[in-house]
């Protein structure tokens, strides 16, 4: 009897027990938790300053208009951004391939006819991140860049429509899209501001493409300035992965050296740059065009590594490389210590990232030095007389700034003439010009 009591009641437990497993399983498989979405934030997101547009650092660096046989045109930065914020109005048509094999005298053709508006860019531009500029509806755009933005407007008053070319210089191609626009807002708004710029003139250089130049003389301030550090530690706080493991060895007086076994981050307190290597992202796969100017963009501005006018100036997509060149007050800063942001992109990340720590603090001129520096015809004369520079040689004329250090807290930004040599810029001083001072020296 005691022998079936004990059977009995281990059929109960066992009976039991296989219940309990069965509502088990049952709510788990059933089971639904109350969960809060997390956002995805970084807490130790570092900015070093304002976040940039795309239509801040992709920017023409001049504006010339033809019209009635005589050039007009400016450098002034709010100038061209009216052309454009009154472009980026209107909608486009479809972006069509005109030609390629373009000869010097045809690209020199399309910007010298009359009515015809041309924005110079320093490097070559992506007609993909247009889309971000102006208002292009197309949503295939084709894989193509341009340098040279030309605005056909000489049949406005009959069909009320502009036409635009993206006309690249370097690859000799041609595409063009056509705008429906107010013939009258086109008029007020475009084509009467241009009445007060300053006269151009066309150099000419035979089967070479034409230089553009100011008529008259250019007067403008020698500049002296302050500037700010941004702490090589903050850089370490936002390139390195884990920046509490990284290492600081001292090399020299001037160089020191950031590494965590992965990275590794240099920087030269003389000429205050830095640059910041992760060899595992290197890489040489293909990257396209209108990619890898997104990327290095958006790379530097999650940070607000953009620490003042840096415009894009370069892209060399075969090693990766996208240049930015540091303006003030519209014109191009050259110096002998970097004036450049430069990335290397490499497999979905940045491989290299060389950039001043440095930056434009503030304007401290105590007078007003006014430096006159000669017409672009002067220019041209100069140079054809020089045995150092050969004008058949020059890709871009202009004036910049030259920076460098005159005290221990003050920089001097002295206006020059500069010429851009197989991207490489000289300043035309007489030491290289020879010949008389001239206020480029």
């Amino acid at each position: 009897m005691g022998l079936k009591i004990v059977e009995l009641f281990k059929s109960i437990v066992l009976t039991v027990l296989v219940l309990l497993s069965m509502l088990l399983t049952f709510s788990i498989w059933n089971y639904t938790p109350n969960l809060q979405t997390i956002n995805d934030t970084r807490v130790n997101q570092i900015n070093l300053g304002t976040e940039k547009t795309l239509h801040d650092v992709v920017k023409p660096f001049r504006i010339l208009y033809k019209d009635e046989g005589v050039f007009q045109g400016t450098v002034d930065s709010s100038k061209i951004d009216e052309v454009l914020i009154n472009l980026a109005a209107w909608k486009s048509s479809e972006i069509k391939f005109i030609q390629g094999n373009l000869s010097e005298q045809k690209v020199n053709s399309l910007t010298n006819e009359d009515k015809r508006i041309t924005l110079f860019y320093d490097a070559e531009v992506p007609i993909k991140i247009m889309n971000s500029i102006l208002l292009l509806t197309q949503s295939d755009l084709p894989d193509a860049s341009f340098n040279r933005l030309i605005i056909d407007w000489s049949n406005l008053s009959v069909e009320n429509r502009i036409t635009i070319y993206f006309v690249n210089s370097e690859k000799r191609t041609s595409y063009s899209t056509n705008i429906a626009v107010d013939y009258y807002q086109f008029i007020s708004k475009i084509i009467k501001p241009s009445s007060n710029l300053g006269n151009y003139l066309e150099i000419a250089r035979g089967n070479a493409l034409s230089l553009y130049v100011p008529e008259s003389p250019i007067e403008l301030l020698n500049l002296t300035y302050t500037i700010g550090e941004i702490s090589p530690n903050t850089f370490k706080d936002i390139l390195f992965i884990e920046p509490s493991i990284v290492q600081r060895s001292i090399d020299s007086t001037s160089s020191d050296k950031y590494i965590d076994g992965m990275a590794l981050m240099t920087v030269d307190s003389n000429s205050k740059v830095l640059n910041y290597v992760y060899p595992a992202s290197e890489s040489i796969g293909e990257i396209p065009s209108a990619t890898l100017l997104l990327d290095s963009f958006e790379f530097i501005n999650d940070h607000g590594g953009f620490t003042g006018s840096y415009r894009f100036k370069n892209m060399n997509t075969t090693r990766h490389i996208v240049e930015y060149q540091l303006y003030l007050q519209g014109l191009p800063v050259f110096s002998s210590i970097t004036t450049k942001i430069s990335t290397t992109w490499g497999d979905n990340q940045i491989f290299r990232y060389r950039r001043p720590y440095y930056f434009l603090d503030s304007n401290i001129s105590s007078d007003k030095n006014i430096v006159k520096l000669p017409s672009g015809i002067e220019m041209i004369e100069k140079i054809k007389r020089s045995k150092n520079v050969k004008l058949e040689s020059i890709d871009e004329l202009y004036i910049g700034y030259y920076f460098s250090q005159i005290s221990e807290s003050g920089y001097a930004l002295e206006p020059r003439w500069f010429a851009i040599i197989n991207d490489n810029w000289i300043g035309l001083t007489s030491e290289i010009l020879g010949g008389d001072e001239y206020g480029l020296e």
